[in-house]
Order: C-alpha cells, then structure tokens, then sequence
C-alpha cells in the first residue's frame, strides 16, 4: 500500500512530515477493524463525563449535604459517586479492550503488507539495503506502532475529552478561580511544544541506531565462521559496543527529557493548586452570597486540577510513545514507498507455445546509473533446443546474463527478445511472474529452507506441494530420491540453509525443483562447482535427460562443464570476443583456449579431471 505522493526525506531516506499527517497515512490499514475502533471512541464521553461529575459530588457533599446535616442526603450523594466510580471504570475497560484489539489486528495487516510488499521489491533495493534494516522495520518499528494503537493515541484523545469536560465544569462553577487555576497554561505550552521537538528527533535517531546495531548483528552471525577462524571476535564485539553506545546515548538523552517533562508537568500541577488556595482563600472568609467561594467548591477546584493534571502529565509519556511510533511509521513509510516490480500482469500470456528461442542485440547493462557497463553491447542468439555456454573470466559479465533473462535486474538498453509463436516479445514487456513460469535459473549458492524436502522442491507452489508423486518424480529425475528415501522420505526436514545436507545433496535439490516445473529456457549459473566429482558426474547425466530438447544457457566458471555444448560465448570485459563450438575454439588458440588450458591444469591438480586432449598450439 505504498503512498503514491512524494515526501521529502531525511539522511536515513524516512519521509519528514508531521505527526498527524503519519498517524492519518496509516488510517487505511486501521479501517477494516473500524467497528472496534468506533467502540472505544463511543467510551470517550462517557469517561469524560464521569470525570467532570465526581468532584461535582464532592462539591454536593460538603456545600450541601454535610451543611445542612442531611445524612441520607449524604448517602445517596455516595452512591452516586460509587455508581460514577463503576461508570469510568467499566468504560475505561471496554474502551482499552476494543483498542487493543483493533490495534493488534491492524499491526497483524500491516506487518502481512510490509512482508509482501517486500517481497515484490527489485534485486537493487537489496544491494544498497541490510538485512538488518529490514528485520528492524518489521520487527520492533512494528511493536513500537502497536504499543501507540493501544495505549497512544485514542486514549489521548480521551484524554483532551477528560480535559475539555472539566474545564466546561470549572467556568461552570466559577469563572474566576479557573482563570487562576489556569495561569500558568501558556508556559505549559512552551513546556510541551519543545520537549516534544526533542523528543520526536530523539526516537528517530534511537531507531536508526538500533536498525545499524541490528544490521551489523545479523552479519555478523551469518559470518560467525570466519570471525572464528580469524580471531575477529574481539574486534567484532568492540564494533558492537560501539554501535550499542549510540544507541545508548539517544536512549539516555530521551530518558532525560521524558523525566523532566515529567517532573516539570507535576511542578506546575502544585504551582496551581498553591495560585488557587492563595487567592480563593480569602474568599472563604466573606459572606457567601457576596463572593460565592465555598469550601466545597474550593475542593471541587483542587480535585479539578490534580484531575486535569494527571492526564497532561502523563501526556508526556504518551507523547514519547507517539514519538517513536511516528519515527517508525516514517521509516515504515519509505519502506512502502519504495517501488516494487510489476510482478502480474493481466491478458493472455505472451510466451505461449515460446520454445526457447533468443535473440539479443545489443545488449548494454550496468548495474547503477553512472556506472561503467558490465555488458557492453553483445549479440547472440539461441536456437530452441541448443545448449549455449558462457565462459570468462571473473568479472566478464557472464551471470549478469543470467539476471537479466530473467528480469532479477531491469534497465538493460538494447534488445533481447524471446521468439514466440506470435512475434518476438521483449524481455522488459514480459512481467517476472509470467517469464519466469518459462525461464529458470539455477545458481552456484542453493538456498534451502528450514523445512522439508517436500516445501525445499515445492515451494509451497499450488498444485505441486499437494502432488507428492510430482515431486518424487523430480527428485528421481536428478538421481535425488535414494537419499532423500534413506533420510526419511519427503518429510525429511533439511535444517537452516539445508545444513543437514552435503553441498552436493543440496544442489540436487536445487535441480529437482527446476525439474519439477519444466522450464522452456534454463539457465545454469555454474550450477555443478560446489559439487564433488563423484556427485558431478550424477548431476551431468540427469541434467542430459532432463534438458533434452530444451534451451540452455550454461554460464560457467569452469571449463569441465561446457565441453558439450552446441555454442560457446567467450566474454572478456563484458564483450563477445569469440564463439564456436568446443573444438573449433580450442584450435583456434585463441582467448578461450588460453581459459580451457588454465582450467584444465586447475582441473588436473584438483584431481577432478581426467586426461584430455592436448590444445593446439597458438
């Protein structure tokens, strides 16, 4: 649900706007649980006015019931006040409970949204943000918020309710005392205006800090493994500390001005109390008629303003609230705003019966604006049913490719369209959900989740995770089901990041899932270089059954799997400088004889190649 309008932003890219304006933006997620909300505020009035009424009461008692000696009188007059003591209290519990609930359920929408929304967004956002940042966005700016839907805003609005009754009951009763009474409201108003400044910076750098705190955690946990084989831990946990102190100091310095608003509020409370006996006691003594002071009325006034007090004071604590939710919902916000790919699009789909061939032409990529290109104006095509490899060196270009064909980075220049029944379609005007049902790629670094072999394959796909013989077929397919059988079957849970399984067992799996779904292109991103040889030479044949007649594009770091295919591409510094089949290249003696002759001695000192035939010489 991304606001579509333009915000300006601060160092940290979170929208700047006010505090009402943020709490307004977030009134859509809130909507759909409106009827709890319309509950809580119906709760208002009724708490306000048994506020006002309570010290009216007491007023009663002592004016009247007391003075005249009527003690049944009195009674009831205490009844009355019990009976408005259970009005509040009844209504203050429904009201906290309807706001809970419509806050929790609304924090449940909007953590489903920020997920999704996520989810949607390009490979670039990911290359210039930390995971930790977006644990900290979804996880504690989201509790910050829920704890503002509970206890932050509607009760301040009951609060200013509370407030406004009493003073209707004060100019009520007598003008003049509540003038005293209220004589120091314009210094209470400097008072708030600049704490509350304060404290609104302040939580917003406490959120950046623990988002960079968080990032730094969540990287250095997954590289645990290195900062142990180095003797880093040391020097990581001072990092840390670092890190931690400005956390620390945003915290202390917002500590210090929630408390002295704090105390400031309860010192002007007393300070009029004390205007109010001073100039109402006088009074007291004179005829009553004359100057209508009475000492019920004097302990309706002091009862009045602790009552008043007691919500503005506490407004600092609230307002401290909605001031970290307020950073949050700004960092939530350019989260949201942050543009997600068109993943669905709606029609016919435009590479029906496509069968795998490519065109490129061309073909211009860098990954940021201003930077120099990773392709540089490549062509080349593919046949349906070739297998086409890719060799070079590190840095030639050869997975950008691979990202490209399938849409994980947009902003390609030049043309590189699949040619389908209907017409040649370009890759730019083929939505990712729709190009990739066609085109699957799988990479050098498997990723499994901490699930079963079933979801691993899966995904949880429709129609596939219900279809157990599907999936059994696949994993068959690329000679993955006898360990799987051995494991447990398909319920065999393959633990964070499949740490349950070698790297060769986990890259079958990685194969058992493009098996299971077909593809019309596959792209193989050197997809057999963490294997062993013995598990390579298992992958190679049931990659031969499962690609026969399908096109291939095989992006290789190594030489050893590239020898069989139909054409070899020899990028060097994201340029085309040659292309053949194996053997014309290798007489030719040129650039990808010099890569196969340096892969080749690789290969032999590893021990994971046999003998080959001699390259020609140059």
């Amino acid at each position: 649900m991304a606001d579509p309008k333009t915000r300006s932003k601060g160092q940290d890219g979170a929208p700047q706007g006010s505090t009402w304006a943020a709490l307004r933006r977030f009134w859509p997620y809130a909507r759909a649980h409106k009827r709890w909300l319309w509950l809580g505020l119906w709760m208002i009035p009724v708490v306000a006015a048994m506020s006002a009424l309570r010290p009216l009461l007491v007023k009663q008692a002592v004016d009247t019931d007391i003075a005249h000696g009527d003690l049944i009188a009195l009674r009831v007059t205490g009844i009355l006040f019990l009976a408005a003591v259970m009005a509040e209290f009844l209504a203050t519990a429904a009201q906290v409970y309807a706001l809970s609930r419509a806050g929790h359920a609304t924090i449940t929408d909007l953590r489903r949204s920020i997920f999704g929304h996520v989810l949607k967004l390009p490979a670039r956002f990911y290359d210039k943000t930390p995971i930790g940042n977006l644990l900290a966005r979804s996880t504690s700016d989201i509790e910050a918020l829920s704890e503002t839907l509970a206890f932050g805003v509607f009760t301040i609005l009951t609060d200013v309710a509370v407030i406004l009754s009493i003073l209707v009951a004060m100019f009520a009763l007598d003008w003049r005392l509540t003038l005293v009474s209220l004589a120091a409201a314009p210094l209470l108003w400097v008072i708030v205006a600049h704490f509350s400044a304060r404290l609104r910076a302040l939580q917003l750098e406490i959120r950046r800090a623990q988002s960079v705190q968080s990032g730094y955690l969540a990287e250095q946990l997954a590289g645990v493994t290195v900062l142990q084989l180095f003797g880093r831990e040391r020097a990581a946990v001072q990092e840390f500390e670092r890190l931690g102190d400005r956390f620390l100091r945003a915290v202390k310095t917002a500590n210090w001005y929630d408390a002295g608003l704090y105390s400031v509020m309860d010192g002007v409370s007393a300070m009029c109390v004390a205007l109010l006996i001073y100039f109402a006691a006088p009074y007291l003594f004179e005829d009553v008629a004359r100057s209508g002071v009475t000492l019920g009325l004097l302990f309706a006034f002091i009862d009045y303003l602790q009552r008043v007090f007691i919500p503005i004071r506490e407004f600092s604590a609230k307002l401290a609230t909605i001031q970290r939710a307020v950073a949050s919902l700004e960092r939530i916000y350019s989260l949201l705003d942050e543009p997600p790919e068109a993943r669905i699009g709606s029609g016919a789909d435009p590479l029906q019966g496509w069968t795998g061939g490519l065109q490129v032409r061309d073909l211009r990529f860098g990954y940021r604006e201003g930077a120099p290109d990773v392709l540089k104006g490549i062509d080349f095509d593919i046949a349906p049913g070739e297998v086409v490899a890719v060799v070079g060196r590190t840095g030639s270009g050869k997975t950008s490719l691979g990202r490209i064909l399938t849409r994980t980075y947009d902003g390609y220049r030049g043309s590189v369209s699949l040619q389908a029944p209907a017409g040649p379609v370009e890759v730019r005007d083929v939505v990712p959900d729709c190009l990739r049902g066609h085109v699957l790629m799988v990479q050098q670094d498997v990723f499994l989740f901490n699930d079963d072999v079933a979801f691993n394959v899966s995904l949880g796909e429709a129609g596939l995770a219900d279809d157990p013989a599907r999936i059994e077929a696949a994993l068959r397919t690329v000679q993955a089901w006898d360990f799987v059988q051995e494991r447990g079957g398909l319920q065999f849970v393959v633990g964070e990041r499949g740490r349950n399984l070698s790297a060769g067992e986990a890259q079958l799996l990685a194969f058992a899932r493009v098996a299971a779904r077909q593809p019309t292109l596959l792209i193989l991103d050197e997809a057999t270089a963490s294997v062993d040889s013995m598990t390579e030479h298992k992958v190679q044949a049931a990659i031969e059954r499962l690609l026969r007649g399908r096109s291939v594009l095989v992006i290789a770091h190594r030489l050893s799997t590239v020898r069989r295919a139909d054409k070899i591409l020899v990028l060097q510094d994201g340029v085309i400088v040659e292309q053949g089949p194996h053997d014309v290249l290798l007489a030719r003696g040129g650039v990808y004889a010099e890569l196969y002759r340096m892969g080749f001695q690789e290969e032999t000192d590893d021990g994971n190649s046999g003998a080959q035939p001699p390259v020609p010489a140059a």
